[in-house]
């Protein structure tokens, strides 16, 4: 089906945010999903792979914020035209919760980390240049309660990167069906040009 032709896209700022917040996301979720190869096979990469998988997390935090700073004072351009009622139903939904999640996993991530009885002797360095801090609600609890919430903010994290995959699955697969199936420009609203 040929491609309609482009209606609006999305500023350059929010471009470059929603990429960069993908490629974080992505690689994150990659790496998270091979941690426990690396450990099994005791990897000296273990170490600068988790390292890295946090400063990314980090990142990705800060980004998503911004996005959604931006985003209030500088709407995205309307949904596209002829999409069906449970179409734009499951579009703004999947959106919500793309940004719950975008969240949500890298916070339970940082809490996670925060948690563990080893942080005070481990000090958390972003991209190994940057000191870097860890919520401190946790400074006051017995090592076995830190080892609780460790493990209760670990499970939270992965089950949530696990919804994360499916959302963004979703998310693509959507974008996919609008531009190849529809015909309609769904990339180009999401790139850079004219």
């Amino acid at each position: 089906m040929p491609e309609r032709p482009l209606l609006e896209r999305y500023s350059t700022v929010a471009v470059i945010l929603h990429w960069l917040v993908a490629i974080g996301i992505i690689y994150n979720l990659w790496v998270g999903l091979g941690f426990d190869d690396l450990e099994a096979s005791h990897s000296p990469l273990l170490r600068q792979t988790i390292d890295l998988h946090k400063s990314i997390g980090i990142t990705v935090i800060g980004l998503v914020a911004l996005r959604i700073l931006w985003k209030i004072g500088h709407p995205g351009p309307a949904p596209q035209p002829g999409l069906k009622p449970w179409e734009r139903k499951l579009s703004v939904g999947t959106h919500h919760f793309l940004y719950l999640l975008m969240v949500l996993v890298p916070l339970a991530g940082w809490l996670h980390d925060s948690a563990w009885k080893g942080a005070a002797s481990h000090p958390m360095m972003l991209y190994g240049v940057v000191p870097w801090f860890r919520l401190s609600l946790f400074g006051g609890l017995s090592d076995a309660g830190k080892d609780w919430w460790h493990d209760t903010l670990g499970a939270v994290h992965g089950l949530s990167a696990k919804l994360l995959i499916g959302v963004v699955a979703l998310h693509i697969a959507g974008a996919l069906k609008h531009q190849f199936i529809d015909g309609k420009a769904q990339f180009r609203r999401m790139w850079f040009g004219k």
